[in-house]
């Protein structure tokens, strides 16, 4: 059977090759023309196993003497017998037959008469409780269970099941586009405005809208911390530094802001922002100072104290398990020392350029306390320049549909004053910044 030959190749790669998800569907089906028809059943039963690829190699395991590629093959089966059901039946058993012979079929027969009794999938003496049943319901390795249960178990619960369905994109729509204008349908709007769902059939890379630059990818979360914190005053200066794999954040500045303010857009490299350095071109910004560079090097690239500083280090990210469907299967545990300790010096590196006065966003897409919060703390505890502001950590069930942490913080001045209106000590000079005298 093709379908599930291609599906092998396919799970393959991924497993073997440790090849993405959506590189190892485009090996395959960009360079064979006439295969192409097959690409969307091959990626749905692929991510398929993917989406339950710890329960499926758990009720392997026990069965003997089948090989790696047979373990695969069994596994995209039940794939198809226990959630997908989209192919035929019959011909799935006549390959899986023909590839494993009766003897292997016979062992591996139990598994495949639950099909259709999804309460029967997790074996019964695993408490529903415990961390290997949720990890199993779930598909999350129980070290990733472990950093989210610091929120208790209704939180993780919740985390859980939200991961569980597959996030839908969300776009930014340029202020001076009309919706209606880009597509009569797909498009549905979100808590915050200029920021929309697309659920639309087509993909959105299809979009002419995408590819003329009138909607980009942008969380949801991300508009509305720029928005609640943004400058008001023309004279003071933005200063981000992205860490992450998306332009979101300043792309979001450039059309917040345009020739308003001065602009300083920093990256580790720009090889993968080329749609940051078009949106200048396009719009003719001069006052955007978009340059690469190390975070803890930055004294040649910044030539004054700056009001707003927002540090977005690259992260564990693990919203991007609804959107890839291999994340947790590649992510590296063993490199997350050296993640949190580039978070760390991005920090460090880019809060040394704070104006006094002025405001420091550490703005991170993380669900971990120890790459949100303690970090924060640390960092307070680090540099008694910096007065606490506010933090706080979202999660992806919440009206932002993202798991984010994000810190405000602002640099002291040597004379300080009262605020008569709320009694708070606060600087006699602050940037003009957009935040109620509660949350100061």
């Amino acid at each position: 059977m093709q379908t599930l030959e291609l599906c092998e190749t396919v799970l393959t790669d991924i497993i073997v090759n440790d090849t993405p998800f959506a590189e190892a569907l485009k090996k395959i089906f960009k360079a064979n023309i006439d295969l192409r028809p097959q690409r969307n059943t091959v990626a749905s039963l692929v991510g398929c196993e993917l989406r339950h690829h710890l329960l499926f190699s758990y009720l392997l395991k026990p069965i003997e003497n089948l090989t790696d590629e047979e373990r695969r093959l069994a596994a995209l089966c039940l794939a198809e017998y226990y959630f997908y059901q989209r192919l035929d039946k019959e011909q799935v058993d006549d390959h899986l037959l023909a590839k494993l012979g009766a003897e292997k079929i016979k062992a591996l027969e139990p598994l495949f008469e639950k099909a259709g009794s999804p309460d029967e999938y997790i074996p019964s003496d695993l408490p529903k409780s415990s961390n290997k049943y949720l990890s199993l319901r779930y598909n999350t390795p129980e070290w990733v269970l472990k950093i989210i249960e610091h929120y208790g178990f209704g939180t993780t619960y919740k985390v859980l099941r939200k991961n569980s369905s597959q996030r839908t994109t969300t776009v930014r729509v340029l202020d001076d586009v009309d919706i209606n204008d880009i597509s009569k349908d797909g498009f549905t709007g979100t808590p915050i405005k200029g920021i929309y769902y697309y659920k639309g059939k087509d993909s959105l890379r299809k979009l002419q809208a995408l590819k003329e630059g009138k909607i980009f990818i942008e969380r949801i979360a991300t508009k509305y911390i720029l928005d609640k914190y943004a400058i008001e005053n023309t004279q003071d200066e933005l200063f981000i530094f992205d860490g992450n794999g998306d332009s979101g954040i300043m792309r979001e500045a450039i059309e917040k802001y345009g020739s308003t303010i001065g602009m300083n857009l920093g990256v580790y490299s720009m090889d993968k922002y080329a749609d940051v350095s078009r949106a200048l071109r396009t719009k003719g910004l001069k006052n955007v100072n978009f340059f690469a560079a190390d975070p803890t090097f930055l004294d040649a690239a910044i030539s004054r104290p700056q009001d707003l500083v927002i540090c977005s280090p690259a992260s564990t990210n693990f919203d991007l398990i609804r959107e890839q469907p291999d994340y947790l299967l590649h992510f590296k545990k063993d490199g997350m020392d050296e993640l949190f300790k580039k978070e760390k010096e991005m920090l460090e590196g880019v809060s040394k350029h704070v104006a006094e006065g002025g405001h420091l966003i550490y703005m991170i897409y993380t669900i971990s306390k120890k790459e949100g919060h303690q970090t924060i703390t640390e960092f307070i505890a680090n540099h008694p320049e910096f007065k606490f502001v506010k933090e706080e950590q979202m999660f992806p069930q919440d009206e932002f549909d993202t798991a984010m942490y994000y810190a405000v913080m602002q640099k002291k001045t040597d004379v300080i004053g009262v605020d008569n209106s709320t009694g708070i000590v606060a600087p006699q000079e602050t940037a003009s910044f957009s935040m109620s005298a509660k949350e100061r």
